[in-house]
């Protein structure tokens, strides 16, 4: 296709603009084109007098043919009328150099199964053109097949190799992308670690943040200030016990007893008579 000056974006049809000379040439040429032997039955069905063409895949097709090609989708076969529709030289040259012969021969090469007529079904026969053109499903192997186009020029024609290679560029190509696009992503954010649960009802084993809060407002730390001396630790010895003096013996109440009482003038105050007199005490101005 290349060596015919013919590159695949040169089957866009979508707004082409065509002078009427270029129609004019590219009829004749297609004209020649449909009389060729090969030419005169369908590609697909061998129904007589094809007037369709399948022009990027090189091939003449009946109309019932051309529907189903319609539905394969643009991308993979592009239909135009051979009478009906404009065409561009380049294009017309391209069908005659590639005919419905050289492009049988590549895509029906390893074809068993029998091949439809028009009597075939049209669901057999949809399924007949998908594994030939969409699924390439006996297409040849081997050596490329030289096609000579116009003024000798040679074309070559696609072959298995050819596919392999467009399958390996295009692997490479996605591999490609998938790094460029594994580079353009941002470092995901790293994981805080977990937090410690603390138990709130183990009176036992304060929690960590409990001990450094002490540690904090305790300068002395376990240690306490007043154990040398005993009021920190009700445990340890007494001071009054160690000096041999009880405060309460002699409080002056006359009492005496070991342990003194400080309300025993209170306690032991004299009992009064029959005639309301203290007994040996002052009397009653009153009495």
């Amino acid at each position: 296709m290349t060596q015919l000056g013919i590159d695949p974006s040169d089957f866009n049809m979508s707004g082409s603009a065509i002078q009427q000379q270029e129609k004019d040439k590219a009829q004749k040429i297609l004209t020649e084109t449909i009389r060729m032997p090969d030419n005169k039955v369908c590609a697909d069905c061998n129904a007589m007098g094809p007037r369709w063409a399948a022009m990027n895949l090189g091939v003449l097709v009946c109309l019932n043919c051309s529907g189903i090609h319609r539905r394969l989708g643009v991308h993979i076969s592009k239909v135009k009328s051979v009478t009906l529709d404009g065409w561009k030289i380049k294009w017309a040259q391209w069908m005659k150099a590639r005919g419905n012969r050289h492009s049988n021969e590549y895509y029906e090469a390893n074809c068993r199964t029998p091949k439809p007529t028009e009597q075939t079904s049209s669901v057999a026969l949809e399924a007949f053109i998908r594994d030939k053109y969409e699924f390439k499903k006996w297409v040849a192997t081997g050596p490329p097949k030289q096609i000579v186009g116009p003024g000798g020029a040679v074309a070559t024609a696609d072959t298995g190799a050819a596919r392999t290679r467009q399958e390996e560029d295009d692997r490479k190509l996605a591999e490609t992308l998938q790094r460029q696009l594994n580079m353009e992503t941002p470092n995901s954010a790293p994981v805080a670690a977990p937090k410690k649960e603390v138990n709130l009802f183990d009176f036992d084993s304060p929690s960590p943040a409990v001990k450094q809060a002490s540690a904090a407002t305790n300068p002395f730390g376990d240690a306490d200030p007043f154990g040398a001396s005993g009021f920190g630790d009700f445990g340890g010895s007494d001071p009054f016990k160690s000096s041999g003096t009880d405060p309460f013996a002699a409080n002056g109440n006359g009492n005496g007893g070991g342990g003194g009482d400080l309300f025993g003038d209170f306690a032991s105050a004299p009992s009064t008579g029959a005639g309301g007199h203290a007994s040996g005490g002052v009397g009653d101005p009153f009495g």
